[in-house]
């Protein structure tokens, strides 16, 4: 079963479609095309939506999920997560995602969907491009038919573009894959001809309320990157830091809201803050909308960094501060060429100062505000 939460409501509600993807059989016949951390993405954003289930600004309402985990046997994929509410499973086993699975929790999760609610789809796999414009993200079985050998995919651009037509207050599409360039594919009349859940007219989209915000942790022709420990890949945790409170700006009346302008444009900045990963890259795959809110933080917390120059020079000083004038003092604790912290987003001015046994080298303060998303100091000689 795909369901792993299912809360009804009268009220607008989020829907959410997650898919971690990880097992390619037909890809590498030795598993070396195999990545566990696509499923670990999938499991944190699961994690997180449930921990946030009430913080939604439409409550969260159900969730279809969908995992084929190297690191488990196909067909026998399990959430582990523990106990869940609202779950209407009879036991942790989730479906793989494979092109048949994908249609019918798909459908399941777009017939959800009434005016007014929020669209949430993420997806960890293998992606590729089949144009200069469109992002294609490979299910379990990809290249398991001879005749249709790419379309057992998933057009990440087409359904980011038609999800709107659904009349959604909010549509959130995030893809953490690669945008490699596949020539096989460009040969190909019409690209990977991956079915899509939602064909819409002219028509239903020009009546559409709303853009999506669509993202993808790489860019075009290039690569997403993962940790080989077990861990989500890079954007997924850059992802995750940003919708836990980073990425937010303040909203009357709503207080500290997530908002589509923050995620769109502050994830590359947070991961070089809060994961010492100056290299992420992403990239909007449809014309995006800047106002709308996905969830309220009561306290957000901003990542910050502090480098040196010379980066080993951070290695060497015997002490490292930020102080904000009124008492808030912050001390790194522990040698680090990159001391990160986090602090109150209410733009206060931190001075921030590094000393060296015998006062040698001199580095100058630097002055930092905190404010979201993050904020990234050097010192300088």
């Amino acid at each position: 079963m795909t369901t792993i939460y299912l809360r009804p409501g009268d009220a607008p509600q989020t829907h959410a479609f997650i898919i971690g993807c990880g097992r390619f059989p037909n890809l590498s016949a030795n598993g070396s095309a195999n990545r566990v951390a696509t499923a670990a993405g999938a499991r944190a954003v699961v994690r997180f939506l449930l921990d946030k289930a009430d913080s939604l600004v439409a409550p969260l309402g159900s969730i279809e999920v969908l995992l084929s985990d190297p690191a488990q046997n196909a067909g026998q994929d399990t959430l582990d997560l523990g106990a869940i509410a609202h779950d209407p499973r009879i036991n942790d086993v989730v479906e793989r995602a494979n092109e048949a699975n994908y249609q019918t929790a798909g459908d399941r999760w777009i017939g959800r969907c009434r005016p007014g609610d929020h669209m949430f789809f993420y997806m960890a796999s293998h992606g590729v491009t089949d144009s200069d414009t469109t992002a294609v993200a490979v299910l379990e079985d990809i290249r398991s038919v001879n005749h249709r050998p790419w379309a057992q995919s998933i057009n990440i651009t087409q359904l980011a573009s038609a999800l709107p037509t659904l009349q959604a207050d909010g549509c959130w599409v995030f893809l953490d894959a690669c945008q490699e360039i596949i020539p096989a594919i460009f040969q190909q009349i019409n690209g990977a001809q991956s079915p899509a859940l939602i064909t819409p007219d002219i028509t239903a989209l020009t009546r559409r309320r709303t853009s999506s915000v669509s993202l993808a942790g790489s860019r075009l022709g290039t690569s997403a990157w993962a940790p080989t420990d077990g861990a989500p890949p890079f954007f997924t945790q850059a992802l995750l830091e940003g919708l836990s409170g980073a990425s937010v700006e303040f909203v009357n009346p709503d207080g500290w809201v997530v908002t589509g302008q923050q995620i769109l444009f502050t994830l590359e900045r947070i991961a070089n803050a809060a994961l010492n990963n100056p290299n992420l890259q992403t990239e909007s795959l449809t014309q995006f909308n800047r106002d709308v809110k996905l969830l309220r933080v009561a306290d957000p917390q901003i990542p910050v960094v502090v480098r040196t120059a010379v980066e080993t020079h951070m290695l060497a000083a015997v002490s490292v501060t930020a102080n904000d004038g009124n008492g808030r003092i912050y001390t790194r604790n522990d040698a680090e060429m990159a001391w990160r912290f986090r602090v109150d987003p209410d733009l206060a001015r931190y001075t921030t100062s590094a000393q060296f046994a015998g006062g040698n080298p001199v580095y100058q303060d630097q002055v930092f505000i905190a404010a979201p998303p993050a904020q990234i100091v050097e010192l300088v000689e």
